[in-house]
């Protein structure tokens, strides 16, 4: 798809290193412009590069691991050490079994980082409606990490990577779960040793939803975390964005149905009682 016409072009910076890329970021000390909810063309420059510096840290490991296999599987290590074990040691200071996990994990990552990226852009679109799956996609690419990429290399020595995938995916699409590595361990714990894709879901959503719901029944309860995953704002931007008149008839709708609770299951009298306000005095 082209780009729109008047549309500026997103800079591309490329670098051979991380340290070129942190030798050519400038500081700011201040904002360069005074415009309040703008930003310039070369405030816009200087973002691109400190949001690509910042990307290179979310995927350092998926990008460590695949160098590393490489320099493994083609004994690229030999000019300068006998084993890969004594070069990574020796280069890095990196022990063999993290090294290893590294390695393990860098698949699982790149399959899981195409389907989300997929979800939120799919490939060959024209067009897109925004829908809740992109939503829930979107955030779980920004909170992707190695911690929980790590928790899916079980199922993919156990069945293969697009089996992993087939998790994470499962478990973003469960409604009131925050994806998280604690969340991954025991959904995968909890899968049989022998599974056919269909099994795997329904097992991955059944651990899913009853620890939810014992979580809610026996611990503490964050209700603005609640609060927040009940509204998809960024859905609910870009929709107001499009169309700001169905922004607020969804907004219409869902405060409708807070009402309709706080009506139907909140006992009256525990209902707080509504401010009176004290006529002044006439003497």
């Amino acid at each position: 798809m082209g780009r729109q016409r008047g549309a500026a072009p997103k800079p591309r910076y490329e670098h051979k290193s991380a340290v070129e890329m942190a030798r050519a970021l400038k500081p700011l000390r201040r904002p360069i412009s005074e415009q309040p909810t703008t930003l310039t063309v070369e405030e816009q420059e200087i973002l691109a590069q400190c949001t690509a510096a910042v990307d290179t840290l979310q995927w350092a490991f998926w990008l460590a691991g695949k160098a590393l296999e490489s320099i493994r599987e083609g004994r690229l290590y030999r000019a300068e050490t006998t084993s890969f074990d004594e070069f990574v040691w020796k280069r890095w200071g990196m022990r063999k079994a993290y090294a290893n996990k590294l390695i393990q994990t860098w698949r699982i990552a790149e399959a899981v980082f195409e389907f989300l990226s997929n979800e939120v852009a799919p490939i060959g679109a024209t067009s897109r409606k925004p829908s809740p799956l992109a939503e829930k996609a979107e955030d779980a690419l920004r909170a992707l990490n190695q911690a929980q990429v790590w928790e899916l290399v079980p199922v993919a020595d156990a069945w293969d990577v697009d089996t992993a995938t087939l998790v994470f995916r499962t478990a973003i699409e469960v409604d009131g779960v925050r994806v998280t590595a604690k969340v991954l361990k025991g959904a995968v714990e909890a899968l049989p040793k022998e599974a056919d894709a269909a099994e795997i879901v329904k097992h991955v959503r059944s651990y899913l939803t009853s620890s939810s719901s014992e979580e809610d029944e026996n611990g503490p309860i964050d209700f603005t975390e609640k609060a927040e995953r009940s509204v998809p704002y960024n859905w609910v931007r870009r929709l107001a964005k499009r169309d700001a008149t169905a922004a607020t008839r969804y907004l219409d709708a869902l405060q409708e149905q807070i009402d309709r609770c706080r009506a139907e299951l909140i006992p009256q009298q525990q209902q707080p009682e509504p401010e009176t306000v004290q006529e002044p005095s006439l003497e």
